[in-house]
């Protein structure tokens, strides 16, 4: 009986990953066929906004993280490096959250940047006050 939940529960897990990836692959085209600015903030809110995709991803390497920490920690009396490493990437999966979402919303208002700073690069003469 046991073997058979086992059995169902996999095969469930699998259909879950796959429509997952074919998620992905949804957004990723959606990414590339944007037409807007618009349509790139979404594309990146579906990934990095708090109920995107990127911080569960996260949460799944921190609590791994975290368990294979405690089991090495027990066993070796320290953790390794690799371990630790992880450690090191959760913390950078934050950072890359942040800044996708910062990215986001730059490409969500591009006509407000426009409207308050000259393009980069176009310098504009002084105005002269003698005529």
């Amino acid at each position: 009986m046991a073997s058979r939940r086992r059995r169902k529960s996999s095969s469930c897990h699998a259909g879950q990953r796959e429509a997952a990836l074919r998620y992905l692959d949804r957004l990723a085209e959606q990414g590339t066929a944007a037409e807007t600015s618009s349509a790139v903030a979404e594309v990146l809110t579906e990934v990095a906004a708090i109920h995107g995709l990127l911080p569960p991803v996260r949460e799944a390497v921190v609590r791994a993280w975290t368990t294979s920490s405690d089991l090495q920690g027990a066993a070796l009396g320290e953790e390794s490096e690799p371990i630790a490493r992880l450690g090191d990437t959760t913390r950078s999966m934050s950072e890359a959250a942040r800044v996708i979402l910062h990215a986001r919303d730059h490409a969500a208002h591009p006509a407000q940047r426009s409207a308050t700073a000259p393009p980069p690069g176009r310098v504009h003469p002084p105005v002269s006050r003698h005529r």
